[in-house]
């Protein structure tokens, strides 16, 4: 092998870039984006090591290898990104709707003096047991256990709430806002609703704004059809949370 050949070969040697790799295998992680919203920042430094690498490859003395690959990397980096922020978009949109959807039948339900369907959308342990009360002089330690006793003084106590009070004199209610719930109400949503237009009783002074936390939860009920025989997972929103509540 001549001199001029070992030369040519020398030049022909291009090392592979290792911020190429990097962005390969970050862009891979990526999907992990799909998780959870926290992950976000994978794609977003992939993205990075990614148009970094393509540089790399493409100046230089030594003009390095790897820009395929980095393009790959970008490529699932931005394709993953923008799939997950297309979920959590679409997914956070649903679930709005479904809570305006429960707040909106709920106040249905208290305008109507439908107090059993009322019941029905709160969470167990809306209520805390200490406000619960019997008013029956004659119950025994029976009871107070039984579960109608307690459903009726519960709906007792859910009429008295002032937010539920405020709900019912009002005819037309306006949702101006639904966040996520903070660290103590973590996973829920946090509706507030203005009910200016309810009747005020000059002697009572109902609140104009109330705040509800909704919950998401999924539960088992018999199929609905003709040839239905078994049970679905069916996803519901309950109220865990009515403010002011006193």
């Amino acid at each position: 092998m001549s001199v001029s050949q070992a030369e040519d070969r020398i030049e022909e040697y291009r090392p592979i870039s290792t911020l190429a790799v990097f962005a390969l295998v970050v862009g891979c992680c990526s999907v992990l984006a799909l998780m959870s919203q926290v992950l976000w920042v994978i794609p977003i430094l992939a993205g990075g090591l990614s148009v970094a690498a393509i540089r790399d490859t493409a100046v230089g003395s030594s003009h390095k290898a790897g820009r395929g690959i980095a393009l790959i990397g970008l490529a699932l980096s931005v394709g993953f990104g923008v799939q997950s922020f297309t979920v959590f978009s679409v997914n956070a949109w649903i679930d709005h709707s479904r809570a305006r959807e429960t707040v909106a039948q709920w106040h249905q339900a208290i305008r109507a003096g439908e107090w059993d369907v009322v019941h029905g959308f709160c969470a167990p342990g809306l209520l805390p047991s200490e406000e619960v009360e019997f008013d029956d002089p004659d119950h025994d330690g029976h009871q107070h256990d039984s579960v109608e006793s307690r459903k009726l003084s519960e709906i007792k106590a859910l009429q008295e709430l002032p937010a539920v009070r405020s709900l019912a004199a009002c005819n037309k209610i306006t949702i101006s806002d639904i966040v996520r719930g903070d660290q103590q109400f973590q996973g829920s949503l946090h509706v507030t609703v203005d009910v200016n237009e309810c009747k005020q009783n000059p002697e009572d002074a109902l609140p104009l704004t109330v705040d509800l936390w909704l919950n998401q939860k999924t539960q088992e009920e018999p199929e609905v059809g003709k040839d239905a025989a078994g049970f679905q997972n069916v996803e519901i929103w309950q109220i865990i949370r009515v403010d002011p509540s006193e």
